[in-house]
């Protein structure tokens, strides 16, 4: 296990402030380029009227919500994730970059399913995708706290738990809305709009035994 008790072995670690700037940089660009799904087409403004073309991006503007909300909260779950984490190594590196990866085809796949709405191929790519951005993220918390690797030994038991709860809250939700597509419900996305009631029986129910000794 590394541990960043002398300056030879900090040395062998990178600072985190470059990769957290790069991870800024990139939920800012994909959540920006979100909005590109919502361009009307170039016949548009010809062919329909103001009102029939800002009805017709409603499926689009919807799924917009959706893709900007769900990457501020992996935004923020992220920025926590590294508050709690002293040094990154390399692979912890090569886990974020991955995670990046699938930031950056957000836009895409909400720019489809807004594109062919209610579409099963197109629905299940959005929350694949949603859902593996979920896993990648709680799987860098894992590696980070296997053994404290990455954080303070004093960091309760509590909290790791608690993140990693948190973590998979998305990735469940994903997963359970990928099946409820399958079977052939054209709105499985509205499925999202239950994250803030998931969220809270997780924190009354699931989290609410917290040891005493514990903050």
């Amino acid at each position: 296990m590394v541990r960043p008790d002398s300056a030879e072995t900090r040395s062998e670690l990178m600072e985190k402030n470059r990769l957290e700037g790069l991870t800024d940089g990139i939920f800012g660009f994909a959540m920006t380029l979100l909005v590109a799904s919502m361009i009307l087409p170039r016949n548009a403004v010809a062919t329909v009227s103001s009102s029939d073309a800002l009805l017709s991006l409603l499926p689009e503007f919807y799924h917009y919500i959706i893709g900007f909300f769900v990457l501020a909260a992996f935004w923020m779950g992220h920025h926590e994730q590294l508050g709690k984490i002293h040094h990154i190594d390399q692979n912890f590196i090569l886990l974020n970059i991955i995670s990046l990866f699938f930031v950056t085809l957000v836009p895409f796949s909400t720019s489809f399913i807004g594109d062919y709405d209610s579409d099963v191929l197109a629905t299940f790519l959005f929350m694949f995708n949603l859902m593996i951005l979920g896993l990648l993220f709680s799987f860098q918390w894992y590696y980070a706290v296997r053994s404290h690797r990455l954080v303070s030994p004093d960091l309760p038991e509590y909290y790791i738990r608690k993140r990693m709860v948190h973590g998979l809250l998305l990735p469940v939700i994903s997963f359970v809305g990928i099946i409820i597509c399958v079977i052939g419900f054209k709105d499985s996305t509205m499925i999202y709009m239950a994250s803030p009631l998931v969220e809270y029986i997780a924190k009354h129910k699931i989290l609410a035994k917290k040891p005493g000794s514990e903050e």
